[in-house]
């Protein structure tokens, strides 16, 4: 881009710096501040999503040790009515009546409001004298007297007894999967403690969610009955829907997931009660439930859904009971984007005032970068006002700029004068010369035109010696490419000798090879022979063992000998294959031997080889540095001829020069006459250079 002021260059270089270095302030700001708005933000969903995990943990925590507390008090109440019965058999110190006994379950069921009912069933005569009990079924027995009474309470909340009746030992399946007699049939096939997932029961005239907890009555390591109580789980439902309502004004869903699957209790479906987990929610919250089961708690916050599944067992070696919490992504992440939100407007507003700012001071730095171009531009078109003046007079060079101040515009002025001094001497100088090289010219020609004709004699001389040295140069090439010939076929024999020696070095390194590979079979074979003898101990021992079994052993002894014969024969076949093999070893030791010496030989030729290959390839060389040398010498003679007639053409310009140059001197005399000159020792000069500082810049 060329300018015509140097108002405007400076001016729009200093503007456009500044302009750069604004937008640049302003852009680096602008990706700093979306740079740290990205880093708080990261850092604030980071803290926010641990906070939620502590706090999500501390809820799922918190309502299953709740609910485990409650479970585990029913199941501990069914203990203790188990370890009673325990207590009624054999020389225990306990002795109560069937009445007696039918009156600890009631005062259970009585004692503690939260049960349904509470139970024992008894094995048939496992309590004894069934028979004496026989249409007793008003106290809790069964038709045959078996003692089997339930408590239970009744819609008015009196406690009544009847017997457990004929589903006590029931298989028919219910809806919920669970067999009608589970809670006797649990106990007695497991012999340990069982808990029935809850399943909706109708209970005077209400369904309610109904859990039984059941443990067997073991007498000296027998199942002689089981006890047990039914528990109504439906204040889980009002846990969860407390502890949901605490989080996040309850947008999320509480369940808690009973071990085989349904759904004890949900904030989110409470129809469904009752059901398997996989009928209401997806497969993706199902896979979870799995990985869950497993015992570790589960979280996941990778979906729409944040997620916690956090497992509790009420017995040790049992399947884990599982609350699970879910909330929506977006209600959780809401204060965070909220914030998001009011963090990005207050970064539009900062980038809107760095960039008024930045545009203010863009034209503040326009304006100087105007006004400091016009105050450096002044004094130079004062100073080319004058310059046009001198060149207008002539080739006056008596002319002088005057000088102001001590700046570089000051120094510009002083070493142009000094300049217009310089080249008045230089002229008068030249004027001087002129003369001189008119006359040395004249000679100069005179002698050019002697020493062409000397030089052309020598240039004969040379191009014979040159035709001379080109013989004897293709002489030494025909000795060397023959040289060359004979070096190559002795390579060509090293190396195949050498592919010699290596083959032979393979076949010892193969025969090696064979010789180890001989010692490792015959120590398989020597194990062979040993497994065989092993072999025949066993057979022998199994015919012992199998002649003291008489007639049964009959047949175990004929396999035996038949196991005899075949280790027998094994054993001969392993020496057989020995013996061979030592052989084999010994053959292949042998050869190998020999491929050592044949190897041994090859390496000697292969020597041989090389040392011929060796002093040929020393003729070779010296033959192509006797080449190489004459080659030097004819290529020094051509460049010497060459150079005698650059010589001649030379003088013979030198003759032109010469006369050129005097022509030249003519009219170098009559420009310097055209220039107006002052003469030395005409005065003093009328300028006299000013002396500027070292620091010469403008002030």
């Amino acid at each position: 881009m060329h300018f015509k002021s140097i108002r405007t260059l400076v001016a729009t270089l200093v503007g456009a710096c500044i302009v750069v270095l604004v937008v640049a302030l302003v852009g680096y700001a602008t990706f700093a501040n979306s740079r740290s708005m990205a880093f708080v933000d990261g850092q604030t969903r980071e803290l926010l999503e641990q906070n939620i995990e502590q706090r999500l943990d501390a809820v799922a925590s918190t309502q299953a040790e709740r609910i485990q507390a409650r479970l585990t008090q029913a199941l501990d109440q069914a203990r203790n009515l188990a370890s009673l019965n325990e207590l009624m058999e054999g020389d225990r110190g306990v002795s109560l009546s069937r009445e007696e006994l039918s009156n600890v379950i009631r005062d259970t069921v009585a004692e503690n409001p939260d049960l349904l009912d509470a139970f024992i069933g008894w094995e048939p005569d496992a309590f004894g004298d069934d028979s004496e009990y026989t249409g007793r079924e008003d106290a809790g027995y069964g038709p045959d007297g078996r003692f089997m009474p339930w408590w239970y309470r009744t819609e008015s909340g009196d406690i009544e007894v009847l017997p457990l009746g004929e589903t006590m030992e029931s298989e028919t399946r219910q809806d919920s999967g669970i067999r009608e007699g589970e809670y006797y049939l649990c106990p007695r096939e497991t012999q340990k403690p069982c808990v029935i997932d809850p399943a909706p029961y109708d209970y005077n005239g209400k369904t309610l969610m109904v859990t039984s907890f059941n443990v067997p009555v073991m007498v000296d390591g027998e199942f002689r009955g089981s006890a047990g109580v039914d528990l109504s789980v439906d204040f889980i439902q009002g846990l969860l829907r407390e502890a949901n309502g605490s989080l996040y004004d309850g947008a999320g869903e509480m369940a808690l997931i009973a071990p085989r699957g349904g759904i004890t209790a949900s904030t989110g479906h409470a129809e469904a009660a009752g059901k398997q987990a996989g009928a209401i929610f997806d497969e993706t919250v199902v896979s979870q439930l799995q990985r869950a089961k497993a015992g570790d708690p589960v979280r996941d916050a990778s979906g729409e859904m944040i997620e916690l599944y956090w497992p509790f067992r009420l017995l040790e070696d049992s399947k884990p009971w599982v609350v699970m919490i879910r909330l929506p992504a977006d209600v959780v992440m809401a204060g965070a984007d909220d914030l998001q939100s009011d963090l990005e407007a207050q970064r539009q507003a900062d980038m809107a005032g760095m960039i008024a700012v930045g545009a203010v001071i863009a034209a503040l730095g326009l304006l100087v970068s105007w006004l400091l171009g016009g105050s450096l531009s002044r004094p130079l078109r004062q100073l080319a006002g004058r310059m046009r003046d001198i060149a207008s007079g002539g080739g006056d060079l008596t002319q002088r700029l005057p000088v102001r101040g001590r700046n570089e515009i000051a120094e510009l002025a002083t070493q142009f004068n000094a300049f217009a001094d310089t080249m008045n001497d230089v002229l008068l100088d030249v004027r001087d010369s002129s003369d001189s090289v008119r006359v040395a010219s004249s000679e100069i020609a005179s002698a050019s035109q002697d020493l062409a004709g000397r030089t052309d004699t020598t240039a004969s001389s040379l191009q014979e010696t040159s035709a001379s040295m080109e013989e004897l140069t293709g002489t030494v090439s025909n000795t060397a490419d023959s040289a060359r010939q004979a070096s190559g076929l002795a390579t060509s024999a090293s190396q195949s000798a050498t592919r010699g020696g290596q083959v032979v070095g393979d076949v010892v390194k193969t025969m090696d090879e064979i010789e180890a590979a001989s010692h490792q079979v015959a120590e398989i074979v020597t194990t062979m022979d040993g497994i065989a003898f092993q072999t025949n101990l066993l057979a022998l021992n199994a015919s012992v063992e199998a002649a003291r079994a008489g007639e049964q052993g009959r047949g175990f002894a004929v396999v035996a000998s038949e196991v005899r014969q075949l280790a027998t024969r094994s054993a001969e076949a392993s020496r057989e294959i020995k013996s061979l093999i030592d052989n084999a070893a010994d053959k292949t030791q042998a050869g190998a031997e020999l491929a050592r010496s044949a190897g041994t030989a090859m390496d000697e030729i292969v020597e041989g080889v090389a040392r011929v290959s060796e002093v040929l390839g020393e003729i070779d060389a010296a033959t192509s540095e006797q080449r190489d040398g004459i080659g030097q010498v004819n290529v020094a003679v051509t460049e010497l001829d060459n150079m005698t007639q650059q010589n001649a053409a030379m003088v013979e310009q030198s003759a032109t020069a010469a006369a050129e140059l005097k022509a030249q001197s003519h009219r170098l005399a009559e420009t310097v006459g055209a220039f107006t000159l002052r003469e030395r020792g005409e005065g003093e000069r009328n300028h006299q250079p000013a002396a500027l500082p070292s620091d010469s810049h403008a002030r």
